[in-house]
């Protein structure tokens, strides 16, 4: 639930910027609620003909409110994004909540809502953002460090330990990721970043407890993201090596929440690697 009592304004279509804050100033002066324009950011943002940044404080929190008459295209997305990723990252004082509202005449991409909440989700999604970088130039040789980033994010922001080689661990991390989702008040989408470093967290987590050695690889059928090749030592009459794509299975478990299907998954791999 918000701290503040935020006014509702609707942006009108083929309003300017100037006249679009002029409005929202008056709606939350009448509101009762301070309005400042964040000279620093604004003055340096390069879409500021299109969009702008306030704030507004109280005992309790920090309101962040992004303006924007234009279009959400990629660069104005990335500008607003890597603004939102520094507030949303910077140290906080104790009990203090930040917020952020967005008042567009589009509709806001669903990434910025989500790196903009105040939630454990939105908080594991802004930091996973700093390490995946939606997946540019992923390649296989980084899924390790990856990885490692998923299992000190899982610890420190789901609250949660896991352990590569304990067979629980799929399971846990399942667990924690589904009770964070079902404590958001909104649904969330498109959480690319966490999908990620989770995935990659689960294909280690797979690698140490199948019995067969394993390697990161890029694959046709599993693009964009690498997928983990096992490989029988002693050829049969069968294939020799097993694919395996641990993101997808993560992006399963973001949209279905079931907590058995991470360790489901490894045990049925286990079956066909005997």
């Amino acid at each position: 639930m918000s701290l503040f009592n935020i006014p509702d304004v609707q942006i009108t279509p083929g309003e300017r910027l100037e006249e679009a804050e002029a409005r929202l100033s008056a709606a939350f002066e009448k509101a009762g609620i301070e309005f400042f324009g964040m000279d620093r950011i604004n003055s340096g943002l390069p879409c500021r003909e299109d969009c702008k940044f306030f704030c507004s404080g109280s005992d309790a929190g920090l309101l962040i409110s992004v303006l924007s008459i234009g279009d959400w295209g990629k660069n104005e997305t990335l500008n607003v994004l890597n603004i939102l990723l520094g507030l949303r990252l910077e140290p906080q004082q104790p009990g203090k909540k930040v917020e952020v509202h967005f008042f567009s005449v589009l509709e806001v991409p669903a990434v910025l809502r989500l790196i903009g909440g105040d939630t454990v989700f939105s908080e594991f999604e802004a930091r996973a953002c700093l390490v995946a970088r939606f997946g540019e130039d992923i390649r296989p040789e980084n899924c390790q460090q990856m990885a490692a980033a998923g299992m000190h994010l899982v610890r420190l922001v789901l609250n949660t330990e896991v352990s590569l080689l304990d067979p629980d661990s799929p399971d846990e991390l399942a667990r924690a990721v589904c009770d964070s989702l079902e404590a958001e008040e909104q649904p969330v989408t498109e959480p690319l970043n966490s999908m990620i470093l989770l995935g990659c967290l689960f294909g280690e987590m797979v690698r140490t407890q199948v019995d067969l050695e394993s390697t990161w690889l890029a694959l046709r059928e599993f693009e964009p993201w690498p997928a983990v090749v096992f490989t029988r030592e002693e050829k049969t009459d069968e294939s020799d090596s097993i694919a395996f794509s641990p993101l997808a299975h993560i992006g399963s478990l973001l949209s279905s929440r079931d907590r058995g299907a991470l360790s489901r998954a490894l045990e049925e791999l286990k079956t066909v690697c005997r």
